[in-house]
């Protein structure tokens, strides 16, 4: 779908001088450069999933995205395709203003338990769950954000690229000079593949990236073929991306660009996890307190 006609759908929300700024910027920059054909990929697994099991979800067919009409009302998201609403949910990221606070907080909910982590913009990091009996536990040693298995600091993730394409280079290339392995040993083409794309979903859900970055993410996201359009779920709009056995399903409010739940999470010390039970609900954002007596 032409992204000009996906922009129509958010044309009546309020965009910050900041968030104006970039989007001009954005539009400025695709105007100098010359056109090329996309580059879409497709890849099988690679790397070992933790599993536990998925909420069943009914299929439903994603139709035509359609263009809006002239001086008529922006299509809403039951008219967009997947990938139509993915490019909706990015058009939202790139209008926030950036975030602040001193800690990111990231609270990841499934099947009743519940595990949070607080990190300073310098590392520190303090957790609580099942293993701190519920306690809040600073860690010993300041601790990296994980982007598809690469260890990266708050600096890094603010320097990446705000362009679909580089962004998947930019982590395709790291994976390539790193040291990154599974239990197979170290990740070969496919497994790099997977990888990058874990690295965009968490870009999405996980992690303390800029507006013009999860932006990004989300336009590489919607440009892997097959992606499917569920319906409207509770919290926003299903979506489907065929993962070799393990299809990735999340729940995209587009109206906000949040990820509302997911059956699919990259963890602290970089694991892969897909439950297969119950969806996740994974809830991120800046805060600048810890939890009382912490």
């Amino acid at each position: 779908m032409d992204e000009l006609q996906t922009l129509a759908t958010l044309l009546a929300a309020p965009e910050s001088p900041q968030a104006a700024e970039r989007s001009l910027r954005r539009i400025q920059q695709r105007m100098r450069r010359p056109s090329r054909p996309s580059r879409r990929a497709w890849f099988a697994a690679g790397v070992s999933l933790a599993a536990a099991a998925a909420a069943a979800v009914v299929v439903v067919s994603g139709t035509a995205a359609p263009t809006a009409a002239p001086n008529g009302p922006p299509p809403t998201a039951a008219q967009l395709t997947a990938g139509g609403i993915l490019l909706a949910a990015a058009t939202t990221a790139e209008r926030e203003p950036e975030g602040s606070g001193a800690y990111w907080h990231v609270k990841t909910s499934y099947s009743g338990n519940a595990l949070e982590s607080w990190t300073a913009r310098d590392g520190r990091t303090w957790w609580r769950g099942d293993k701190t009996a519920g306690k809040v536990v600073k860690l010993a040693r300041s601790t990296p954000f994980r982007l598809g298995g690469l260890e990266v600091s708050f600096e890094q993730l603010q320097k990446l690229p705000a362009e679909p394409d580089a962004l998947k280079t930019w982590i395709s290339d790291g994976l390539e000079h790193s040291d990154v392995k599974t239990s197979a040993g170290r990740l070969d083409a496919a497994g790099q593949a997977r990888s990058v794309f874990s690295g965009l979903v968490s870009l999405v859900s996980q992690l303390p990236a800029s507006p013009e970055v999860r932006a990004a993410a989300f336009r590489a996201l919607a440009s892997y073929p097959e992606v499917k359009n569920l319906g409207a779920v509770d919290g926003g709009e299903g979506l489907l991306i065929p993962f070799a056995e393990s299809p990735v399903q999340l729940v995209v409010d587009p109206a906000t660009s949040q990820v509302r739940n997911t059956n699919f999470y990259v963890t602290a010390d970089g694991a892969e996890v897909t439950v297969q039970d119950k969806p996740v609900t994974i809830d991120a954002g800046w805060t600048d307190t810890l939890p009382a007596g912490d």
